[in-house]
């Protein structure tokens, strides 16, 4: 079974989200975006491909529905949105994710649906701090 997630970024400009479909847990997805999608330009790469099956340590190794799997690309491509909350009525109710990250201000947060980080009063938190509360 899946657990699927939204992988986005913000900026001036609004916010850009894609699509991933396997493994979108802490331990995973968020493990893989804190330690190897660290800045503007990875995240930037990352969401210009549109989205994935499956998230790996490089871009290269991710699974992308049109670059892998030959999807059209305009089904596949990333969605611009205006806010946090556009967002998470996006993810929620279009996509049925139970995470979503999203890198803003040169970080990573993250928005749990799936109760794994427990409550945290429905608000974006930051990734690393998540990490931590979760594996540690």
């Amino acid at each position: 079974m899946a657990t699927r997630s939204i992988i986005a970024k913000l900026d001036d400009k609004g916010v850009q989200a894609i699509y991933c479909h396997n493994d979108g847990y802490l331990s995973n997805n968020g493990k893989i975006l804190d330690q190897h999608y660290q800045n503007d330009v990875k995240v930037d790469n990352l969401i210009i491909q549109g989205d994935a099956s499956s998230l790996r340590d490089t871009i290269e190794d991710t699974t992308f529905y049109h670059r892998d799997r030959k999807d059209p690309y305009s089904r596949v491509k990333a969605v611009n949105l205006n806010n946090e909350t556009k967002l998470l009525e996006h993810a929620f109710e279009y996509c049925d994710a139970e995470v979503v990250y999203m890198y803003a201000y040169g970080s990573w947060y993250v928005y749990d649906n799936s109760n794994e980080i427990g409550n945290c009063s429905y608000q974006f938190i930051e990734l690393e701090e998540a990490l931590y509360n979760v594996l540690a």
